[in-house]
C-alpha cells in the first residue's frame, strides 16, 4: 500500500470509530449503511457456506438510490434474489449506553424476542412492492442481524426451538444472524420457521 491509501484507511477507520454508537455494534460500519449491510449478507453467505448450504452467489450491495433490495445474489441456479437487511436491536439500551449507562445492556425474553422477530419480518415483508428492478425469480429474503449481548447462541437457540413465525405473504426465506462466536469460529446463523 502506498502512504495515500494508509492515510485514507486511516481516515475511514476514524470517520467510522467517530460514529459508532458503541452498544451491540459488531457488524456496525457507522461511515456507510450499504457496506454494513453488504458485510451482514456476506457473513451470512460465509456462515452457510461452512455447512454447504444456500450459497449465496455473487452477492452485490444495491446503494441507498436502488434500494429496496438492499443487496441481490443469485442463487444456485443463477436466479436473482432480492435480499432486505435489519436489525435487532434494543433502542433505549442504545440510549442508556450514550448516557453512560455502559452495562445497562438490554433483557431479551422469550416473548420480547420473538414478538420482535415477527415486527421486523412483517415489515420488511411489506416492502416486497416497492422491490426495484424485478423479477427476482430467486425469491425475497431478510437477514435479521444482532449484536445484542444478552442474545448469545444459546439462548437464541433455545428461544428458537419449535417456534414457528406468521407465514409472510411475499417473503421466501428468514434468517437471524448473530454477532461472531468464538465457540463456532463463525457467526452463527438461524433460518426462521414460518407457519403452515
Amino acid at each position: 500500500m502506498t502512504t495515500e491509501e494508509d492515510k485514507e484507511i486511516l481516515h475511514l477507520m476514524r470517520e467510522a470509530r467517530n460514529k459508532a454508537r458503541g452498544y451491540a455494534d459488531f457488524f456496525g460500519w457507522g461511515s456507510d449503511r450499504d457496506i454494513e449491510e453488504w458485510g451482514v449478507v456476506a457473513s451470512l453467505a460465509a456462515s452457510l457456506k461452512t455447512e454447504g448450504k444456500f450459497i449465496l452467489n455473487s452477492l452485490k450491495r444495491r446503494g441507498r438510490q436502488n434500494d429496496p433490495p438492499d443487496c441481490e445474489a443469485l442463487d444456485t441456479n443463477g436466479n436473482r434474489i432480492a435480499i432486505e437487511v435489519t436489525e435487532l436491536v434494543d433502542g433505549k439500551a442504545i440510549q442508556d449506553y450514550k448516557s453512560g449507562a455502559v452495562y445497562a445492556w438490554a433483557d431479551w425474553d422469550i416473548e420480547k424476542f420473538t414478538t420482535s422477530l415477527e415486527l421486523l419480518i412483517s415489515r420488511k415483508d411489506l416492502r416486497f412492492t416497492d422491490l426495484k428492478e424485478p423479477p427476482y425469480e430467486g425469491g425475497y429474503i431478510v437477514v435479521v442481524f444482532t449484536d445484542e449481548p444478552m442474545l448469545d447462541r444459546s439462548t437464541v437457540e433455545s428461544y428458537l426451538e419449535g417456534y414457528k413465525f406468521k407465514k409472510p405473504e411475499y417473503l421466501t426465506k428468514a434468517f437471524l444472524l448473530v454477532s461472531y462466536d468464538t465457540g463456532v469460529l463463525k457467526c452463527p446463523h438461524y433460518e426462521l420457521k414460518f407457519s403452515d
